[in-house]
Order: C-alpha cells, then sequence, then structure tokens
C-alpha cells in the first residue's frame, strides 16, 4: 500500500482530488457570501421602502386596539376568550369552544349538507330546498326532524337543541361592535408566528352556518322576528372574523357571508320583516367591510410571512425539516439537519423580501390605494410576473417561497372581490325591501330606495357606478354586479353548463354578472 501511494500518478490524483475539494469548498463559501450579502441587502432595501411609505412590520402595530368590553359582542359569557381553548380540553375556553362547534348537528351520513348546497339563493336565485333539509336532519343527523308535513318548521324544530344557546348570544345584540377576546393587541406572540393558534374561527364558523340556516327557515316558516335575530346574530359573528388580520379568517369570513347572504336572500323572497327589521339588517350589514378588513389581512400576511421567514433564519429551517418529515412519522437523520445549517442566511433574506415585494406590491398597495378595482387588475397580473420569472432558474431560488405564496393570494382575492359585491347586493335588497313595505312596490330605480339621512345604497365595487337594476314583469327585480371580466352583460348569470349548481362564481375565468334575483 505504501509502494502504491508512492506512484506517481497516484500521488497526482490526489492532489487533483484536493485540490478540487479545497477549490468547491472555497467557492461554496465564497457563493454563500455572496448570497448573504445580496439577500441583507435585498431585505433592508425592502424594509426601507415599506417605512418610508408608512407600513410597519411589527405583528402588534398591525393588530387592531382593543374594543371596551360593553361595546364588544364577543365580551358576552358565552364568547368570551375562545381564542384561549380547544374543543378537546376542560378548560372554560375549551368547553365553550365544544358547546359552539356542537351547535352544528354532527352527520350520521355521508353528505354534511343535502344536495344544492347550504342557502344557494344570493348566487343562484334559488330557494333552499327545506324539504331535503328536513329529511337530511331525519336520516342524517343526531337531532332528527319531525314529519310534520312542514319541512320548514321541521327544520326548526331540529335545530331547537340550540335554543339555549342563541338565546344567550342574543343578549349581546345591543353591543355593536365584535372582536375576539383577548385582542391580540395585548397578547404575548409565540417567536414563529405560524405557530398562533385559532382553535376559535372553526368554532364560529358552525355556529353562523346554523344561525343562516336556522334564519332561512323561520322565514319560510312565517317566523320573522326568529328569522331576523338569527341573522343578526350570524352578522356580527362575521364581523369578528373581519377584524382578525390572519388570512385564513378572511376566507372563513367570505364562507359564513355567503351563507349570510343565502339567508338575507331568504327573508326577501319570503317578505319577512317589517321595514325597521330591514332597516336594522341593513346597518349591520353595512359594517362588514371587505376592503377594510382584506388590507388589515394583507397587511398581516406581509408581518407573518417576513416573521416567519427570519424565524427560519435563526433554526436554521429546522421547522422545514420538521413540515417535510412529521406528515410521514420519520426522523430526519442529522446529516439532513446538517445540510439546512448550509442554507446561506441570506436566501432566507432574499425570499422574505422577495414574499413581502409581491405581497405589498400586489395586494396592500392596491388595496390601500385604488380599492378592489385595482387589487383585480393587480391580481391578473400577478401570474405574469411569476411565470416570466420562471424563465431565470438560478433567481428561483432566491423567490421560491413567494411564488408558492402567489397562487393562494390571488385566489383568496377574488373570493374577498366577489364576496364584497354580494354583500353590497344584499344591503341594497334590505333597502328594496323597506321601500315595498312603504310603498307597496319596488321603486323604478334603485336610487329610489335610498333612505334621507342614511348612507346611500352602495355602488358597484369595479365598475365605481350604480349596481344595475331593473324591475320584472312578475313584480320583483333583478340586480347584478359586473363580474372579474368587468364587461356589464346586463344582468346574466354564466352557469357551468355541467353542474350548474357548482358554479364558482369567484373565478377569475367566470364571464358574467354577479346576480341577485328571484
Amino acid at each position: 500500500m505504501k509502494n502504491f501511494l508512492k506512484r506517481p500518478w497516484v500521488r497526482r490524483t490526489l492532489r487533483g482530488c484536493l485540490w478540487t475539494v479545497i477549490t468547491l469548498v472555497t467557492l461554496f463559501l465564497l457563493a454563500r457570501q455572496v448570497e448573504d450579502m445580496y439577500g441583507k441587502r435585498r431585505w433592508a432595501a425592502v424594509k426601507a421602502r415599506l417605512a418610508q411609505d408608512g407600513e410597519s412590520l411589527d405583528a402588534h402595530a398591525i393588530f387592531p386596539a382593543p374594543i371596551p368590553d360593553d361595546q364588544n359582542f364577543f365580551a358576552i359569557p358565552a364568547l368570551k376568550d375562545i381564542p384561549l381553548g380547544w374543543p378537546d380540553d376542560k378548560s372554560a375556553a375549551g368547553l365553550k369552544i365544544k358547546r359552539l362547534t356542537d351547535s352544528w348537528p354532527r352527520y350520521l351520513g355521508s353528505s354534511i349538507t343535502p344536495p344544492g348546497g347550504l342557502l344557494p339563493g344570493a348566487a343562484n336565485g334559488l330557494p333552499s330546498d327545506m324539504k331535503a333539509w328536513a329529511t337530511w336532519f331525519r336520516n342524517s343527523s343526531q337531532h332528527p326532524a319531525p314529519a310534520t308535513g312542514n319541512p320548514a318548521r321541521d327544520v326548526l324544530a331540529a335545530l331547537s337543541f340550540n335554543d339555549a344557546l342563541v338565546a344567550e348570544l342574543a343578549q349581546g345584540l345591543s353591543r355593536p361592535e365584535s372582536q375576539f377576546t383577548p385582542a391580540w393587541k395585548t397578547r404575548t406572540l409565540p417567536d414563529n408566528l405560524a405557530d398562533i393558534p385559532l382553535p376559535h374561527l372553526g368554532a364560529i364558523q358552525k355556529v353562523g352556518m346554523m344561525l343562516c340556516l336556522r334564519a332561512a327557515a323561520a322565514a319560510r316558516a312565517g317566523d320573522a322576528d326568529t328569522a331576523h335575530q338569527s341573522l343578526l346574530i350570524a352578522a356580527r359573528l362575521n364581523q369578528a372574523f373581519l377584524r382578525e388580520p390572519f388570512i385564513i379568517s378572511s376566507l372563513v369570513a367570505c364562507g359564513v357571508s355567503g351563507v349570510i347572504h343565502g339567508a338575507v336572500w331568504e327573508l326577501c323572497n319570503t317578505h319577512s320583516g317589517s321595514a325597521e327589521d330591514f332597516r336594522v339588517l341593513q346597518e349591520a350589514l353595512s359594517r362588514m367591510d371587505y376592503r377594510a378588513a382584506y388590507l388589515a389581512t394583507s397587511r398581516g400576511e406581509l408581518t407573518f410571512g417576513a416573521s416567519i421567514l427570519e424565524y427560519l433564519k435563526r433554526v436554521h429551517g429546522a421547522i422545514l425539516v420538521e413540515h417535510v418529515s412529521d406528515p410521514f412519522d420519520l426522523q430526519p437523520p442529522a446529516f439532513v439537519r446538517w445540510l439546512f445549517r448550509l442554507v446561506p442566511g441570506g436566501w432566507y433574506d432574499a425570499n422574505a423580501a422577495a414574499i413581502t415585494e409581491l405581497n405589498y406590491d400586489h395586494s396592500v398597495k392596491p388595496l390601500r390605494d385604488g380599492g378592489f378595482p385595482e387589487l383585480l387588475s393587480q391580481t391578473k397580473g400577478v401570474q405574469a410576473i411569476v411565470d416570466d420569472q420562471n424563465l431565470h432558474p438560478i433567481r428561483n431560488l432566491n423567490l421560491m417561497l413567494a411564488f408558492q405564496a402567489t397562487g393562494a393570494f390571488a385566489g383568496v382575492n377574488y373570493k374577498v372581490i366577489y364576496t364584497q359585491s354580494v354583500e353590497n347586493e344584499a344591503i341594497a335588497a334590505c333597502a328594496l325591501e323597506r321601500y315595498r313595505i312603504e310603498h307597496g312596490a319596488y321603486p323604478d330605480t334603485l336610487e329610489a330606495a335610498n333612505h334621507p339621512g342614511e348612507p346611500p345604497i352602495p355602488l358597484d365595487i369595479l365598475s365605481g357606478k350604480p349596481m344595475g337594476y331593473r324591475k320584472t314583469p312578475d313584480g320583483r327585480y333583478i340586480l347584478w354586479c359586473v363580474g372579474p371580466s368587468g364587461v356589464d352583460h346586463g344582468g346574466k348569470r354564466v352557469l357551468d353548463q355541467h353542474h350548474p349548481e357548482h358554479t364558482n362564481f369567484s373565478a377569475p375565468a367566470y364571464q358574467g354578472d354577479w346576480v341577485w334575483s328571484f
């Protein structure tokens, strides 16, 4: 062996291998240093730009100020401090969450809701199938409905196990604001903001669904008081979602709003309630400002995305290893963790800069300065930017995480724009019901339904013009906003050719108007 190592060609080979290793290590260290310098400069420049524009990356700074308990719907005993518990623990907050979660009946069959969806009226202009709901409760729920021959009353009876909870919630309706307690501004946040617990969102979502179905069933059963009370509580609950600066809260708010709008449609369709009932409901709906709420959400995601990447940098990406390993119940080898330590800190800085700048330029800034039309325009342009960057695979490493976040944000943008449009239609529908009750028929123009001394009926958020409106021969009306195409189709609803009931109205490819009709 000793003689073998003395052979010239062996020694030349070993020297070559050694110099190759030294060269590669040197190049790696040099590339790491360059990446660190590049990422640090990029991140500093983005933070300086945000500071100049008056934006903050401090999580506590973006949280809204606490609402006094006497003004806060969520300070009532049934809802106070629910974010502090989980439905499977025995704490006071946990027990409250479990009670709220159980407000939506557990289903015993294979379908969570009957065919046709929960309350499709606001989207499709069709009443919910109370007979199907009664059958569902009778066959699939732990709370079966009776069979009296009146499906709407049967559904109300099936939901009556919530009467005590609803009565408690109704006591808080005199409080005009809604914010989960304790307020985030007063709470200590985890080092990794991705670990912020949100156990309360699902529970409140289920209560909202239950209340809206209760409202629709009550309207169909001729019980206007129960219908309006249920909807007012649902609106208060949704207000709290809109004060949470998390993207998941915005998604839940959009989902609950869709059901609220369906219930409002049912009340209008059945003419359930007095002019004063619809005035109060109109005011409650007007409190749900999706532009302001989604601007807070966008600022929240701006802050959380940057904070999470800075946390990953501090822990050398260990959380990424755990994220990949946990679903497979794997224990990552030590060398995998060691490899993550080789990732330059500048890579995290560069990705933090990219994701922050992308979110700022295509969510926060357009929504803040131009409203929903500018947000829609920027959302349409984001994918083109990402596709263009795909032509540069070397730069992709510094844009990797920003690309992943972009697709999710674009989908939420469309949902929020659609939700605010239908919200405005629901507000207009309440004003129109008030006019019908006061004058015996719907007005010839939408502007005539404005009431003196009150905020005017909102405009179409995308066109900036009054919403489309015309009376129909049956004494009803059709109301519409332009869809994502920005083209006014005269109140034309375009349904999916194969599955009309599953039409995705908030999809960017949707070509019709967003229509409210009977």
